[in-house]
């Protein structure tokens, strides 16, 4: 009996202490769909979606860095005379809408592993990276990316 009631405690107390789920994760929504659109076109060097997709004062934020939307399309864009077979190797993208105990937010979210070929060096390189996207009616209001930036440094350096 005294298992039997410590097993009880034990349950109640766990779940009293789980986390609660706050939202709805989705990966074929229209704003992951979006995302999925804007990597793509990425590779392609264009940037309908990109300019679609995001207001003109969305914030930016890389590695900590904060940069304007006009600038991250300029870096974006400069990846295509920098390297060569620029390829998204994989990604997973999820968006989650949440519930009012969160203001409605909704983020979408992305892993991949980037790869392409350095036009200086001639290395091939691969970089795992993660971003997030702020959603505010329908319109990216702030992306978070994070990613190593030694193929970006190691590339502009090369003579």
């Amino acid at each position: 009996m005294k298992k039997i009631l410590l097993s009880i405690v034990l349950l109640t107390t766990t779940f009293s202490f789980a986390q609660e789920i706050t939202g709805k994760t989705t990966t074929g929504d229209k704003y992951s769909k979006a995302i999925k659109n804007y990597m793509n076109e990425y590779l392609q060097n264009k940037f309908d979606t990109f300019k679609e997709i995001h207001i003109e004062d969305a914030i930016f934020d890389l590695n900590g860095i904060e940069l304007d939307k006009s600038t991250v399309q300029k870096g974006w864009s400069s990846h295509h005379q920098i390297y060569s077979n620029i390829n998204i190797e994989w990604m997973f993208v999820e968006t989650t809408v949440y519930d009012e105990n969160n203001n409605n937010m909704v983020w979408s979210h992305i892993w991949g592993v980037w790869s392409a070929k350095g036009n200086k060096t001639g290395k091939n390189w691969s970089n795992p990276f993660n971003a997030s996207f702020k959603w505010v009616d329908g319109k990216i209001v702030r992306e978070n990316w994070i990613f190593d930036p030694t193929s970006d440094i190691t590339e502009a350096a090369a003579k």
